[in-house]
Formats: C-alpha cells, structure tokens, sequence
C-alpha cells in the first residue's frame, strides 16, 4: 500500500474510533445510575374491598368569627380501587378567633363579647353524614432518587346532619347573658363536598389530608324596619382541614406482582 493511502486510512480509523465510544465508556455511564433508581411500574397498594378507618381532627380556616376544633372518625368501605362508601362524624368546641374584634364608632377595639358572638352563626357543634368518595389517580414520586412515595387523590360529597348554636337577636343575646345561660341547640341538614389526598405509609396504613366545604342553612335574626325583629334564612359555608391517620382491614391485601 502507497504511504499516501495508509495515512489515509490510519486518519479515517481515529475518527471513527473518536465518533463511536467504547463498550467500556458506555458500561461506565450506566454503572453511574444502576441501582438509584428502581423501576416503578403497577399499584402497590390496593383498596378494593377493604375497610379504611380514620381517626380524625378537622379545624376551620375560613370563619372570621368562631374557630371550629373537631375530633371525629370516619369509616369507608371500598368498592372499587376508585369507588368507596362510608360515614363520617365529628364533634368539638368553638371559641372566638382572634378577628373577632368589635370597633364601637367613638371607643377603641376590644374582643367580641359573649353575646356578640351568639349573634352570628357558625358556632358548629357535631357534624355526622354520609360520604362518596373517587379516587381516579394513583401517583407515585421517587425522594432523592431513594424511595418512593405513594398516593392517590379523592373527590368526595354528601349529605350531613349538623347541630349548632341558636342565632339569637341582639335584645335577646344580652338577656340570656345577663342570666347566666347559653343558646340553645339546633338542628339542620346540609352537605358537604371536598377534595383528599391519602399518602400511603405502608400497605394499611396512610396518612389523609382533605379539605371539605360543608354547606347548610341557618335562621338569622335580622331587623326589617316596619316588621320587628325577623328571622331571615342564611346559607353558611364552612371550609374545614381534615387531618387524618387510616387503618386498612384486613391488613394484608392481596399479592401485586411487578412493581414498588
């Protein structure tokens, strides 16, 4: 071979050499990564006819007035992996939130009476109803490249039976503090509708983090010039945060293959 075409053929097999990389560089990029990351595939934690029971705490977040502090339980059987029906209740005491503030015309601020704050509603006392839930998404996220975090999202509505304080008139929240007693209690019926999420522990337990918007009727005195002192319907709206820890039975679900 002509010195001319050997250089040529010396030079065209350096640049594929430099074009294609070695087995041994691609072996080591893969090393790089083997075993970080494990494969996600299937749903490790299953629902479907299995009984969830959740002990539960709610506080409100939305009432200007009266801070709701709830303990409660609820109860849910699973129909499907997306379909679940249950119960659920609750019950606490109210106190007065820190914007409870009156400004007289002519006097400085201070906090809302006793009787002031029987005259606006909101003073929940339980709560106890009927809940649908769907769950149509299952997700999962890797943490650090190490673990993998489980969780599903739920939307969820139904009806509740609600106990609260009597709304009372001005004349006559100031006559029933004057003689040392307290507002009635009430009844209703309303609803609630709400979105959770529930973040797998293991395979029975999860933490549930949910927000409902509980929705009924109330009477509110309301003076009408002409008429006296009318009552008149009010619908309330009272936002609660539902903090939660679920218990599945049975504990151990079926096998699942083919996945973390």
């Amino acid at each position: 071979m002509r010195p001319a075409a050997t250089t040529r053929a010396a030079g065209l097999a350096l640049l594929l050499a430099a074009l294609l990389p070695g087995p041994a560089r691609a072996g080591n990029k893969a090393d790089a990564f083997e075993g970080k990351i494990k494969p996600i595939s299937g749903q490790l934690y299953l629902k479907a006819g299995r009984l969830e029971l959740t002990p539960t705490f709610d506080l409100s977040f939305n009432d200007a007035f009266l801070k709701k502090y709830f303990g409660g339980v609820k109860v849910g059987y699973h129909v499907t992996e997306f379909l679940s029906v249950g119960g659920t209740f609750g019950m606490g005491p109210t106190a007065a939130a820190g914007s409870a503030v009156v400004c007289p015309a002519n006097q400085g601020c201070h906090p809302a009476t006793r009787s002031q704050l029987w005259q606006v509603p909101g003073a929940i006392r339980m709560m106890a109803g009927a809940e649908v839930a769907w769950a149509p998404v299952y997700g999962k996220l890797n943490l650090a490249a190490e673990q993998v975090l489980h969780f599903d999202l739920a939307l969820m509505a139904g009806p509740d039976y609600i106990t609260h304080d009597e709304v009372l008139s001005r004349d006559a929240a100031e006559a029933l503090a004057a003689s040392g007693g307290k507002p009635t209690s009430k009844a209703t019926v309303g609803g609630h509708v709400g979105l959770g999420v529930r973040i797998y522990l293991n395979r029975f337990m999860a933490l549930r983090l949910d927000v409902k918007d509980y929705v009924y009727a109330v009477k509110v005195p309301n003076w009408i010039e002409g008429a006296g002192n009318q009552p008149r319907t009010d619908v309330q709206n009272q936002l609660f945060f539902e903090l939660g820890l679920s218990f599945f039975f049975p504990t151990s679900p079926r096998a699942v293959g083919g996945g973390t």
